[in-house]
């Protein structure tokens, strides 16, 4: 589901919902009836804030306030990125997840199922 830039999955039996790029009342508004509607029906709760630079302060006392009367545990919720500090209650983890380095890929002709199309030629062995 795609909506107002937010988005949400299950994996492994767990929800994980990421926002895209801001976190305002109505991603609030979002992400408080898919907490509702899903909590039951898996173990923890991702919600990746890796995007989201600065947090509507509106948006994150409304978050807070939702979360200190929720029925869930507050451990079981984990949010992914800087802006998770700014949004966790008491019990809540952050993890801070290092940004992937991208290697080029430097064809050699070798590699395995080489999409490159540089295969080697096939070397032949003299006797």
């Amino acid at each position: 589901m795609q909506t107002l830039d937010v988005s949400h999955r299950f994996s492994h039996e767990n929800l994980h919902i990421r926002f895209n790029t801001r976190f305002d009342p109505p991603q609030v508004g979002i992400l408080i009836n898919l907490l509702q509607r899903y909590h039951q029906s898996c173990k923890r709760i991702f919600i990746d804030v890796r995007q989201v630079e600065q947090p509507d302060p509106l948006a994150v006392t409304a978050l807070k306030t939702a979360f200190l009367h929720a029925a869930y545990e507050p451990q079981r919720i984990v949010f992914k990125g800087n802006s998770g500090f700014a949004l966790a209650v008491s019990g809540n983890r952050v993890l801070i997840v290092p940004e992937k380095k991208r290697e080029k890929h430097v064809c050699r002709g070798n590699c395995a199922n080489c999409r490159c199309g540089h295969k080697k030629s096939p070397q032949v062995k003299s006797a």
